[in-house]
């Protein structure tokens, strides 16, 4: 019986948006990217998506590729770390077959400024073919992501600033 590659199972392979800067206070940011029933007014990549993003409880996403078209998926939530990090992930059969996790980071770069990145890390037997057909849509679609929460971000903010 030939031996398993021990490698394949554990290397790791992460699609990353760019590190966006936004002008506004990172809970502020926190607050619209947790805002799920707000998605469909802004984001152009996760148009809907559907949980109570308690740790443990599954998360639908409805997601439009720019080249692969309408896809929906469950995943869980793994991680809410307020005003920090929001993360889920997926597991397709065992571990060493496919594995992911999404990650959104906020940092604060100021009192009233911060940045978002958002990475989703593949894992198991099946990331090339993953990668192979999702890549490039993935990485649009972060991107678009990233620079749509700036720009309701901002634009919200601003607004609320000159009110006051």
């Amino acid at each position: 019986m030939p031996k398993l590659n021990k490698k394949i199972f554990t290397q790791h392979h992460a699609i990353l948006s760019d590190c966006v800067s936004i002008n506004a206070p990172r809970e502020y940011v926190w607050d619209i990217l947790c805002d799920l029933h707000q998605y469909p007014d802004w984001n152009p990549f996760s148009y809907k998506v559907e949980s109570t993003l308690n740790v443990g409880d599954p998360i639908d996403l409805y997601v439009k590729m720019e080249k692969r078209g309408l896809r929906q998926q469950r995943e869980t939530v793994c991680i809410v770390n307020k005003p920090v990090q929001l993360s889920w992930n997926m597991k397709l059969g065992a571990a060493s077959i496919l594995q992911a996790q999404r990650d959104q980071w906020l940092t604060a770069t100021g009192e009233q400024q911060c940045t978002y990145q958002t990475s989703d890390t593949f894992s198991g037997l099946l990331t090339p073919v993953v990668l192979a057909l999702f890549e490039s849509d993935i990485k649009t679609g972060f991107n678009a992501v990233a620079y749509a929460l700036k720009q309701r971000t901002e634009m919200l903010w601003q607004n609320k600033e000159g009110k006051n």
